[in-house]
């Protein structure tokens, strides 16, 4: 049997639609410029489909500071700050080399987004010690590690505030599409999240099929 690794979400997602909903609708030049060179680097990004619902969120919702756990190269963080260009965003990342293509492509866009090149368990620790609080939170780290965040990130929401999870379907695996065996252990942990994070009191947890898979938790 062979395994394929999936580049993209076209089984799930055709490709075609995923290519035409980046096209529709309000894009931001520096955003286009961030897919090319994402694409010319082998970079993963959010998808469109995601992109949208993140913005849509985002834009309803108004959040007044914003945690992201996983900068990436900003790609995400960008399309948070231009839905809502008044909130006070942080972005976390270990990887530096990420963090330092994402603070250039800040810079590109004339704004000042707080850049933590730090590990985001640490940073989520720090600020529970600290009593701080967020309205809205974004993680797209590892998969693995996703069950850890859980009954971490419900204590860091204000009322009212939103959590979102990128990947939660991996490429279609959850969902029981044939997987190559060295995914089991993620495969296994993501299920476990998604089992976990149903039963935490106080919240209304949404698994939405768009993308690579996104769980929106909102705090009563």
């Amino acid at each position: 049997m062979t395994f394929k690794r999936w580049k993209n979400l076209s089984e799930i997602i055709p490709e075609e639609i995923e290519i035409f909903t980046g096209s529709f609708g309000k894009k931001e030049s520096i955003l286009l410029e961030m897919e090319i060179f994402a694409k010319k680097n082998k970079i993963p990004i959010l998808l469109p489909s995601a992109a949208i619902v993140l913005r849509l969120l985002v834009s309803l919702t108004k959040p007044k500071r914003v945690l992201e756990i996983g900068t990436g190269i900003g790609y995400s963080t960008l399309n948070i700050y231009f839905a809502h260009p008044e909130a006070k965003i942080t972005t976390v990342d270990s990887n530096r080399k990420r963090s330092v293509v994402a603070k250039k492509f800040f810079k590109r866009a004339g704004i000042e987004i707080e850049v933590l090149e730090a590990d985001g368990f640490k940073v989520i620790r720090d600020y529970l010690a600290e009593n701080e609080k967020f309205d809205f939170i974004f993680i797209d780290s590892v998969k693995s590690e996703y069950p850890f965040f859980n009954f971490k990130f419900q204590a860091l929401l204000k009322s009212k505030g939103i959590a979102v999870f990128d990947n939660v379907l991996f490429r279609g695996y959850i969902a029981g599409k044939t997987f190559h065996p060295r995914y089991t252990r993620t495969v296994a942990l993501l299920k476990k999240f998604l089992l976990d994070v149903r039963k935490y009191p106080g919240f209304e947890t949404y698994l939405v099929p768009v993308g690579d898979g996104l769980l929106i938790s909102v705090k009563r």
